[in-house]
């Protein structure tokens, strides 16, 4: 015996699925639902069903309507899913045999059931974000105030490299690329700032290239990679014109 299910949730949507005589079960689209139903009819009628005297013709569905809550409609779908015995049973029951269709109105449950463990799982990752962005905003408020004395201290140019690589440990824990690459462009600046031009050079590049392969391309991260850029050639233009000044030119260690 073939049987018609639908499921009516509380805004009216309704998803229609259907146990064939092999027992499996799909899902039926709502276009195609009467002449589904049409065909069955004429199947029962056929065998000498109690379908004989209705007119086919008649856009009418003879259905058992039952009342059901929505936890208890899960659990009864994922069954009929995963269970043939179970779905022969529900294809086999009496009450079905003169009903079109099979129809569950879900209604809200008398008591809601609350996942308490997932609950905290969440709670527990919402409140690791919150003071990640809470260590981040002032490690970056920090970092920038070294990085602006870098300018003329070397020292504090080393520390800011310090906290931007602190940083890009705590990126790589919470696992956003978008951050680490951030993080990684800081740390550029402060080798900018020690003379070590070329690790900065292939760390600008790599985050730029990272920025423009992305489908959502991130203008900031952008920018960013080409306002340092600029800074970069600056410094490569000011130390070109120093060699050019000096009788005896050095390379520093870094850039070999």
């Amino acid at each position: 015996m073939t049987i018609l299910i639908c499921i009516s949730d509380f805004a009216k949507h309704q998803e229609f699925l259907e146990i064939d005589n092999n027992n499996n079960i799909i899902t039926v689209p709502r276009k195609s639902l009467w002449r589904r139903v049409k065909s069955l009819r004429a199947s029962n009628q056929s065998n000498g069903g109690d379908y004989a005297q209705i007119d086919n013709s008649a856009r009418t569905l003879r259905r058992l309507s039952i009342e059901i809550d929505g936890i208890n409609a899960f659990y009864l779908v994922r069954e009929l899913h995963l269970f043939t015995q179970f779905r022969m049973q529900l294809s086999t029951n009496p009450a079905l045999r003169d009903a079109d269709i099979l129809w569950l109105q879900l209604r809200p449950p008398k008591k809601e059931v609350i996942d308490y463990k997932w609950n905290r799982i969440l709670s527990h990752t919402l409140w690791e974000r919150i003071e990640v962005e809470y260590l981040m905003s002032w490690l970056s408020t920090l970092g920038g105030g070294y990085s602006a004395l870098g300018e003329q201290f070397t020292r504090c140019a080393e520390v800011a490299g310090k906290i931007s690589l602190r940083q890009l440990h705590i990126g790589l824990r919470v696992g956003d690329p978008f951050l680490q690459a951030r993080c990684k462009l800081y740390y550029s600046i402060s080798l900018i700032q020690t003379g070590r031009l070329r690790q900065a050079k292939y760390i600008i590049r790599e985050q730029y290239k990272f920025a423009r392969k992305q489908k959502e391309v991130d203008g900031r991260l952008v920018k960013m990679c080409q306002g340092i850029w600029l800074r970069l050639q600056y410094e490569y233009g000011m130390r070109l014109k120093s060699i050019k000044h000096s009788p005896v030119s050095y390379i520093s260690s870094g850039d070999k």
